[in-house]
């Protein structure tokens, strides 16, 4: 019987299949059900389910036939039910195998997910001038100072303040500035500190005043390109002089005797100092106040003027008689002259005393500053100014020109010449991106605007690298600078438009320009006047000036631009960033450097 039960017409007997309900549902696109299925059950032979009476699990429609899916979802089906296939028939290693390289699969795709999600920051070109990023508000005390104790000590409360000079590899020199010129503060000024960045501690502390036998107002500082000693230009009650500094140990050498003219009537004064050379000028101490202010000149009047060896001031390379209100500029190993009186523009060879006539016919506008391997100047022109590159190369050679509007100002670096200037007044806000021609309402604006344009032109050529433009609006002032400041990487061209009298509630706008492209890296909008501080790998750092008077900090992130935290003080003299270090000083003369508990490393 069991034999006759097993095979039915030839064929092996199997039970009656029950019927399938009138309508079979599936889970649908935003369906909160989800059907089981073979996938749910892995050991079950799931061929048997697509061959049931051709059943493929679509919907019947009319008149017993059946919505074909779409090719997708058809071809999806397909190549699940080759994939049960393969998963049925392989064997329990093979089976490990397949999960573990599933598994795998997954946690890379979440992976890249996440890592396409993350925030992303910009390789910097000069990783060295990065600060600390911390991505908190610095409300710990790494370690704290009293400079009014080390550098002034019996100077009274008031007389003096403390301005940073600059770095010695990690350590700060600091100098004493006089706040008030009385008997009650004596010679405030004149004293410079070295400080160690990491500890705080006071390397030495050195009275310039004592060491020169003279009052001193203020001091600043040069260090040579080694580091072991520095040139320090000593200003005086009327002009000024030159000394050197032991940067090891604190030692002052007067100079005074080298430079100084030998008539009581002179006036000396240290215009300028390169890595090269000094330059020196004479002049009559009519021209200068009781208090020694000035000097006061007229137009036919004239200077005597020197270039001394740096590194021997006993020497004079070159002197000439020139006219006072000339523009006089040294750029390293040369000596730039520009004036339309006397013997007329010069650039003059530091080291040889050799000059070269400069075609030069009006009035300069700007001082001559160097840009790559030209100088760059900015002349009187009849439709406005004109910015003239000579080559450094071949002195008194013109290479390049450019025509600038009269409102136009510039900064310059060896990566970009940043010109920016009003281009229209009165136009409606741009709503689109930058450079878009769609307007938005201008009824809703607060007041009309104009645009101003900012501009990078080659430093070699004078050829625009990139052009755009900003909205301005009407008693906001528009400002260049580089990012970040004032130790600046020339990498990006910062431009802040701000209130231009009176700060009020208004705010300022900073945006931040690749040199290279003219990409915008960072914009963010803040309360009162804004000035760039410094820059970490991932953090921005403004310095602001509110209506108040108040200085204060603000961190910003660099990819989402939002604010991160901000800090100020009532007794804040200066923010400012020792090496990579953020430092606070006091006006008692206490400095603190901050921090925080998630500080990132600086230049990751």
């Amino acid at each position: 019987m069991a034999g006759e039960r097993g095979i039915v017409d030839g064929r092996p007997w199997q039970p009656m299949r029950p019927e399938r309900p009138a309508a079979a549902w599936e889970a649908r696109a935003g369906s909160t059900a989800t059907p089981a299925s073979a996938a749910d059950h892995p050991d079950e032979p799931a061929a048997d389910a697509g061959a049931r009476d051709g059943y493929d699990g679509a919907e019947p429609t009319g008149g017993g036939r059946r919505a074909q899916p779409p090719p997708l979802q058809a071809l999806g089906r397909r190549t699940g039910r080759a994939l049960r296939r393969v998963w049925t028939r392989a064997s329990r290693a093979r089976r490990l195998g397949l999960t573990v390289g599933a598994v795998a699969v997954v946690t890379a795709l979440v992976a890249g997910a996440g890592l396409a999600m993350q925030p992303r920051y910009d390789e910097p070109v000069r990783p060295a001038m990065l600060v600390d990023d911390l991505r908190s508000e610095p409300t710990a005390t790494v370690w704290q100072t009293d400079l009014a104790g080390a550098a002034t000590p019996g100077m009274p409360s008031g007389c003096a303040y403390y301005a940073f000079a600059g770095m010695v590899g990690d350590d700060a020199l600091v100098s004493a500035q006089s706040a008030e010129q009385s008997d009650r503060c004596g010679g405030a000024g004149g004293r410079l500190a070295r400080v160690d960045g990491d500890t705080g501690d006071v390397v030495w502390s050195a009275n310039v005043a004592t060491a020169l036998g003279r009052a001193v107002r203020s001091v600043s500082v040069t260090p040579d390109d080694d580091g072991r000693v520095a040139t320090l230009v000593v200003e005086g009650d009327t002009g000024s002089t030159l000394a050197r500094m032991d940067l090891r140990t604190g030692e002052v050498t007067n100079w005074s005797a080298s430079v100084e003219s030998t008539d009581d009537d002179l006036v000396t004064r240290i215009e300028e100092v390169s890595t090269t050379t000094v330059l020196v000028s004479h002049q009559p101490r009519s021209r200068f106040g009781p208090d020694g202010s000035g000097p006061t000149t007229d137009e036919d009047d004239v200077t005597r003027f020197e270039l001394r060896d740096l590194d021997d001031p006993d020497t004079v390379t070159w002197q000439g008689d020139e006219p006072s209100q000339a523009t006089v500029r040294l750029v390293d190993d040369e000596f730039y002259l520009l004036t339309t009186a006397g013997e007329g523009s010069r650039v003059i060879d530091a080291a040889t005393g050799d000059e070269h006539r400069l075609p030069v016919d009006d009035d300069a506008y700007g001082w001559p500053e160097a840009a790559g391997d030209h100088v760059v100047v900015t002349l009187a022109a009849p439709t406005g100014q004109q910015l003239v590159a000579f080559s450094q190369d071949r002195p008194g050679t013109v290479d390049w020109t450019a025509d600038l509007s009269g409102d136009a100002s510039l900064i310059v670096s060896d990566r970009c010449v940043a010109v920016t200037s009003t281009v229209a007044v009165g136009d409606p806000v741009v709503a689109g991106p930058r450079g878009s021609d769609e307007a938005g309402d201008t009824a809703e604006a607060d007041e009309p605007v104009g645009r101003a344009s900012v501009t990078c032109l080659s430093p070699s050529t004078g050829r625009t690298v990139w052009s755009t433009t900003i909205p301005v609006s009407r008693g906001q002032t528009v400002q260049s600078g580089w990012n970040p400041s004032p130790s600046s990487a020339f990498d990006e061209v910062q431009v802040t438009v701000s209130p231009s009298s009176g700060f009020g509630d208004e705010t300022s706008t900073v945006t931040t320009f690749d040199a290279d492209d003219g990409r915008v890296v960072f914009e963010a909008t803040l309360p009162g006047y804004s000035a760039p501080l410094a820059q970490g790998r991932t953090t921005v750092y403004q310095q602001t000036f509110g209506v108040d008077g108040r200085l204060a900090v603000v961190a910003l992130d660099r990819s989402s631009h939002r604010e991160l935290w901000r800090t100020s003080g009532d007794d804040v003299l200066t923010y400012q960033f020792w090496g990579r270090h953020l430092v606070v000083v006091t006006q008692d003369g206490v400095v603190r450097r901050l921090g925080d508990g998630t500080a990132v490393a600086a230049g990751g």
